[in-house]
């Protein structure tokens, strides 16, 4: 059964690229046919993949010409997501027009676009894993509808972890109104100084909160610059530095996920 895993927060900087990345690698390494779709139009995961946004904007292979000009999303698919290799929807700044352009279109149903386009091709992939913009605009709506759960990178900081509130307020509204069936997988701290008091203050109040609220905290991610250097090498983590403190809670949320299938 295919698993659509939308990594969302509305704060920036906390790794929801990153992560989509290395736990693409990490699926698709233990044999998982694996998907990733760029919904933001900063392209960030585009570039981590190794492509040009603006030549394949100008080839009009990006997610903006599925989702307002009705392209087939097979036509745009990059790889095949086989032999360990995730496939990729790639993006390009031009998605930022897609928004406006979702609201006011009046033949479509703006929130669901994603998720009808996703039935394409669902059947292909055992997970299709969606990176969200930084925003709670209609692009992460779209992801949030198209999902069956959603993993939650959240820095270990205190403005991050005050934003996790919102974003499960949204979710819950989501979850009366156009998806019943998403499950917040999990929470996952990112950016964590193991011998900073203020990180381990911030993951203990994070762990405290989310039990309370039975929401799952996975192993954070420590602070490294393996992923600056892994983004500038168009690698992933996992892939080039394995050892690397951190790294390996990518591995425990891919496990957990092949366990939920």
């Amino acid at each position: 059964m295919t698993r659509v895993v939308a990594i969302a927060n509305q704060k920036g900087g906390v790794g929801k690229t990153t992560s989509t990345v290395n736990l693409a690698h990490a699926l698709a390494s233990r044999g998982a046919r694996v998907l990733a779709v760029d919904a933001d139009p900063q392209a960030s995961l585009t570039l981590y993949f190794d492509h040009d946004p603006d030549a394949l904007e100008e080839e009009e292979r990006t997610l903006y010409f599925a989702l307002v000009d009705d392209r087939p999303l097979k036509s745009l698919i990059l790889g095949d997501g086989r032999n360990g290799a995730p496939a990729l929807v790639p993006s390009s700044i031009h998605l930022a027009n897609a928004e406006p352009e979702l609201i006011t279109n009046v033949l479509l149903n703006a929130a669901s676009v994603l998720k009808d386009k996703l039935r394409e091709v669902r059947g292909d992939y055992d997970f299709i894993l969606i990176d969200c913009p930084p925003t709670l605009g209609i692009l992460t709506v779209n992801a949030l509808t198209a999902a069956d759960l959603v993993l939650v990178p959240v820095e270990t900081n205190k403005l991050s972890t005050k934003g996790l509130e919102l974003l499960f307020r949204t979710i819950d509204k989501l979850q009366a109104k156009l998806n019943p069936d998403l499950v917040v997988f999990g929470v996952l701290p990112t950016k964590y100084h193991p011998r900073y008091s203020h990180d381990n203050e911030i993951l203990a109040r994070l762990r405290a909160g989310l039990a309370a609220q039975r929401v799952r905290m996975f192993s954070p991610v420590h602070s490294s610059t393996v992923f600056d250097k892994a983004s500038s090498e168009a690698r992933p983590a996992i892939a080039s530095a394995p050892g690397t403190p951190g790294v390996q809670s990518y591995n425990e949320v891919a496990e957990a996920l092949l366990a939920d299938g």
